[in-house]
């Protein structure tokens, strides 16, 4: 073994000018690491937190406001059909039903609640009712209400459950990022002893980084999906931001998928047309509510099937909506009440463009689904609903216009029944017409 032999210092031990930079420097060092490595890590933590509540809680949310929605068009589908004994509507419920059992598959893979069992069994239970119902059994209509009344509870119960558990670990990244942020910056003041402007720098971009991601974290879950946290890419932190905005697509993409779209002429339905509506009467924008109606379209569904008439259907809705779009207005709005009922929301000054594109349009086309001899007359026999031999015209189109000033109308129904007493007038007319009336206008009537 060799020993070293201690020489005593003269007077006190100093560190040199250069030692000093050294050690400071160290320590700034150490310090930045430790708190870039804490931070780096807990953004890790972080990261996955989030990607679990985009896979899971978020996923589940969307997935019961899908399932919430194709309930609810089932159980239309099935009133249409205990009216009209029409089996396209059990077509259409098959397929629906179809899709809703696809969606609870997909809930079943991101929701661990002990509800979807439940939910599972009271929806078996609602579907073997509809299904005797279709068969022609006797089927006690109370019964099935209450088993579609217990499958949208079990819904909700799921969808308050997932935004609970949402609050819950949203709660907690907050809480998270609050510690990351007080450590990291204790962390920095320390090193800032011996490199006040390198601490500076790193607080100012760790707090700034953190404080987006906070503010992305809230505006997406408030559901702003378009935010744009303004976070550069090629750290940790601008990963995690470009997560967030394709998250946050994808979760705009998925809004918009859940929507009541028709099935048939893939426009929104009665919900979108609703929140539309209701939308402009909180910001108290002025704008025209066209209620688009085909006239004379249930005995051409009579005499050439509905095959045919839900072809009739879907070009008109196209129709309707390229010809909205060369508008170039960018909050228009086309929906599909159903049946043969449309919806156009656009600028009062542009109502009266529309209709009248609408209808040469619609004029041009129309023809073109009828038989040589029926077109050539512009008409055919045939027996109304009353049982009562008729003559009917060709399929024409009637557009009842609503402007709507701030003030008029309170609410969307209010405005949904002022047009449809708006459309029985313009139908009195023959042909494709349209009607353009005022608040005011139906004062002084």
């Amino acid at each position: 073994m060799i020993e070293a032999e201690v020489m005593p210092f003269p007077g006190h031990f100093r560190l040199s000018l250069i030692q000093k930079m050294i050690v400071s420097f160290a320590l700034c060092g150490i310090c930045m690491m430790a708190a870039l490595v804490y931070a780096v890590v807990g953004l890790g933590t972080m990261h996955r937190l989030e990607e679990e509540i985009a896979r899971n809680d978020l996923a589940a949310a969307t997935t019961t406001i899908t399932l919430r929605e194709m309930l609810l068009t089932q159980e239309r589908y099935v009133g249409r059909f205990q009216i009209l004994r029409q089996p396209v509507f059990r077509e259409l419920y098959d397929r629906n039903a179809e899709k809703f059992r696809s969606e609870l598959a997909s809930l079943r893979r991101v929701y661990r609640g002990d509800a979807l069992d439940r939910l599972i069994t009271a929806y078996a239970a609602y579907a073997n009712l509809t299904r005797q119902m279709f068969l022609g059994k006797g089927v006690d209509d109370e019964a099935m209400k209450r088993d579609a009344a217990l499958v949208e509870d079990v819904i909700e119960h799921i969808r308050v459950e997932q935004k609970e558990s949402l609050a819950t670990k949203l709660r907690l990244s907050d809480e998270k990022e609050a510690k990351i942020v007080t450590r990291s910056i204790g962390l920095a003041f320390v090193g800032a002893l011996s490199a006040l402007l390198v601490a500076i720098y790193l607080i100012y971009t760790f707090a700034s980084s953190i404080g987006k991601l906070q503010t992305a974290t809230h505006r997406i879950a408030a559901g702003d999906f378009d935010h744009d946290p303004g976070i550069p890419p090629g750290d940790e932190i601008g990963t995690l931001a470009q997560d967030f905005t394709r998250m946050a697509a994808r979760l705009k993409e998925l809004e918009q998928i859940s929507l009541d779209a028709s099935p048939l002429t893939r426009l929104p339905g009665n919900i979108a047309i609703e929140r539309s509506i209701s939308r402009r009467l909180r910001e108290r924008s002025p704008f025209a509510m066209c209620y688009l109606d085909l006239d004379n379209f249930k005995s051409y569904n009579d005499r050439y099937g509905y095959i045919k008439a839900s072809e009739i259907l879907r070009e008109t809705g196209e129709l309707i909506h390229n010809a909205v779009k060369r508008l170039n207005d960018p909050e228009a709005f086309v929906g599909h009440i159903g049946g043969d009922d449309f919806v156009v929301i656009v600028s009062a000054q542009l109502a009266k463009s529309a209709c009248q594109t609408i209808i040469r349009e619609f004029d041009a086309m129309i023809p073109f689904f009828y038989s040589d001899e029926d077109r050539a007359a512009g008409s055919f026999e045939g027996v109304d609903r009353y049982g009562v031999p008729r003559v009917f015209p060709i399929i024409s189109i009637s557009i009842a216009v609503l402007v709507c000033e701030p003030g008029d109308y309170a609410t969307a129904a209010e405005i949904a029944t002022a047009a449809a007493q708006v459309k029985y007038h313009v139908k009195e007319s023959s042909g494709s017409n349209y009607i353009i009336v005022r608040e005011a206008d139906n004062h002084d009537a």
